[in-house]
């Protein structure tokens, strides 16, 4: 099953709201939009050349903040509160060239325990090649916390 993860930050405070991964605000940003497809978050991007590294290659470090960002949204809705990274450890296993089409980054909860969630992020080019993974540790707040400070709207405004 697949149902569109609507982006409630957009609402509550959209002045305030600047996320260069998700904000439909942000005119340099990615304007990330999310899926959840069974036990996955997913989300789809078309690769641009102002961010290549090499000629022709998505730079390393927009590689990294995809995987971050589908993690952060992972926590969003799997673990129902908001978190901040603690650590993420990258592979780069094939070059994620941009003449390959639309990518597509998948996050998925591995693990909680006690204020920590894991998520595994996965990164596929255009022809569905595997080309950067991490592993990304979050410090998950208690969703009373994720509320006041993180503006975190509740599980249930993700969603129709």
């Amino acid at each position: 099953m697949i149902r569109k993860i609507k982006n409630p930050f957009d609402q509550t405070k959209p002045e305030d709201y600047n996320c260069f991964g998700c904000s439909p605000h942000n005119k340099i940003g990615l304007k990330l939009q999310f899926f959840e497809e069974n036990d996955e978050v997913v989300t789809t991007w078309k690769p641009q050349r102002h961010l290549e590294g090499y000629p022709g290659v998505v730079h390393g470090g927009i590689q990294s903040l995809l995987l971050d960002e589908i993690g952060g949204w992972t926590v969003y809705i799997k673990c129902k509160t908001a978190g901040v990274t603690t650590k993420m450890e990258v592979e780069y296993h094939h070059p994620l060239r941009i003449a390959s089409g639309d990518v597509t980054v998948r996050g998925k909860l591995l693990k909680t325990e006690k204020r920590t969630a894991i998520i595994k992020a996965s990164l596929y080019d255009g022809n569905d090649r595997l080309c950067t993974e991490a592993t990304v540790t979050y410090f998950v707040y208690p969703e009373k916390i994720a509320r006041e400070r993180f503006f975190y709207p509740g599980v249930e405004a993700f969603f129709e």
